[in-house]
Formats: C-alpha cells, sequence, structure tokens
C-alpha cells in the first residue's frame, strides 16, 4: 500500500466516521513500510484538507469533520505511543502554539510528534495562546526554538506580536522562530515578514529546517 492508496482508504474512513476502519488503514500502512512522517504528510493531512474543503462547500456538516479530526487525532496518538522512545542526554526544546484565537492546532501536533520521535522534547501549548502565555512559558522553560502555526488568514498578524514579543523577552541569545500553517502556504514568504526565522510547508519540512538550524 502507497500513502496515496493509504489516504484514498483513510479518507474514505474519517468520512463514515469510523474510527475501526481508520485504525486498519492505519496498521497496514505501517506494515507496507509507511513511516510516521509518511503517514502525517502524505495520508493525515490530505485526507483531512479535503474534509475541510468538503466541509466548507456543504457537502458535510461541521459535525461531521470534528469527527474526522477527532479520529485522526486518536489515530496519531495511538502511532506515537507505538514508535516513541527514550532519548538521552539533553535535548532541544521547542515550544509550539496556535496564533493566539487561532483554533486549528492538528499541524502543530504532527510537528511536535514528529520531532519528539527525533529525539526533542517538545511544550505543546495548542490552540488559543495569547501572548502572555507564550511569553510565560518562553521564559521559564528557556527553548532553542518557537513553532507558531495559523490557519486562518485574518489571524496573520498576530504572528509578528507574537515574534516581536519572544524577541523582546530574549534579545541576547533568541529562540528559532518557524511559522507554517494553511494561511501561508501560497505565500510562505509572509511568515519572514510577521518575523519567522524559517518556515515550512508540512510538519516533516518543518522538521528538516529545524534539525538543520540546530545543527549549524
Amino acid at each position: 500500500m502507497d500513502s496515496k492508496k493509504a489516504c484514498d482508504a483513510y479518507l474514505g474512513a474519517i468520512r463514515r466516521g469510523s474510527r475501526k476502519d481508520a485504525m486498519e488503514v492505519v496498521a497496514g500502512a505501517r506494515e507496507a513500510g509507511l513511516s510516521a512522517g509518511e503517514l502525517y504528510v502524505e495520508v493525515f493531512q490530505p485526507a483531512l484538507r479535503e474534509i475541510g474543503r468538503l466541509w466548507q462547500e456543504n457537502e458535510i456538516s461541521v459535525a461531521d469533520e470534528h469527527l474526522a479530526t477527532a479520529i485522526t487525532q486518536s489515530a496519531m496518538a495511538n502511532l506515537f505511543d507505538q514508535l516513541a522512545t527514550s532519548h538521552g542526554g539533553s535535548p532541544p526544546t521547542l515550544i509550539a502554539a496556535c496564533a493566539d484565537v487561532e483554533k486549528h492546532e492538528i499541524g502543530l501536533r504532527m510537528l511536535c510528534d514528529l520531532l519528539e520521535l527525533e529525539g526533542w522534547e517538545t511544550i505543546y501549548l495548542g490552540a488559543g495562546v495569547d501572548l502572555e502565555r507564550l511569553v510565560e512559558v518562553v521564559r521559564k522553560e528557556q527553548p532553542v526554538a518557537i513553532a507558531l502555526s495559523v490557519t486562518m488568514a485574518h489571524h496573520l498578524p498576530r504572528l509578528k506580536v507574537m515574534s516581536d514579543g519572544v524577541r523582546a523577552l530574549m534579545p541576547e541569545n533568541p529562540p528559532v522562530i518557524i511559522m507554517g500553517g494553511r494561511a501561508l502556504l501560497e505565500r510562505p514568504e509572509l511568515a519572514l515578514e510577521y518575523g519567522a526565522d524559517l518556515t515550512a510547508s508540512d510538519a516533516r519540512d518543518a522538521v528538516r529546517a529545524l534539525q538543520a538550524r540546530v545543527r549549524e
């Protein structure tokens, strides 16, 4: 089973609202040799984007969309539990947050999972994180990197507020700031305008970019 076939089968399962069928697709894909990164980026992500499109075009209900997301979150958690191992040493730390009032967080969770599988420590703050909360955690944890995610275009200006706030807190040794999300897919150069050091089109690319920056 290649990733395209797995994605089609997975999409069918979550459209039916069948957690059992979705888990069977994931298990079959793993047996066929698909990695966690391939499952996250080539199966879960495009399937959820299609679910989002169907919801926007009123072909499915918001309840259907929420169920598909919940099933995927469950599949991700199950897969991570199977693959997670202990890493020694002092791992780099990343703090992950959505841009202030942004509620779409699953892409951010994908990044944290994939980074932890590579030996990082991640602090996942998730959705609806305001600047005060972000600064509080950054001050305490002194991370190597911060990931900010934004899905809705009208939330983009909040990225600048958050990145400026973090850099003001750590002016001498600022963390690497990486930004991503659907609102930046077509115009990734906006990430740099809003204060990012790095941007990425998906969680797997974000892991590669962060790993390369840390090795510099």
